[in-house]
């Protein structure tokens, strides 16, 4: 199993930085910058689809402004309440290499994201 890097912005690129959107692919990527911790977090509500890079930011969380599901942003998981017509949002683990901030996917995982490259 190989990793391939996928490179998002340099370092010094992070000063200042509260929310930034990627496309990575069909991959609609959010970095959030929060109390000097960095997430890495699929930018669609697990509802109905809705962006999420305007959502509340409430401690470790980020709630969709359509509906108020609220998702851990260390596991993607629904922080709020139980909803049954919600999926949780996917979470990638953020790594460095040279001056670069990006992630890392394996082959297996590659595989479901279409274009990626």
């Amino acid at each position: 199993m190989t990793k391939k890097f996928y490179p998002l912005l340099k370092k010094e690129d992070l000063q200042g930085l509260e929310r930034k959107v990627f496309k990575v692919g069909e991959l609609e990527l959010l970095l959030i910058q929060l109390q000097q911790e960095l997430f890495l977090i699929e930018n669609r509500c697990g509802h109905f689809e809705a962006p999420l890079e305007d959502g509340r930011l409430i401690e470790k969380t980020i709630a969709c402004i359509h509906h108020g599901i609220s998702f851990d942003l260390r596991t993607g998981e629904i922080a709020n309440r139980p909803w049954e017509t919600c999926d949780p949002i996917k979470v990638f683990e953020l790594c460095r290499q040279d001056d670069w901030l990006g992630f890392e996917l394996d082959d297996r995982l590659e595989d479901k994201f279409e274009d990626i490259g």
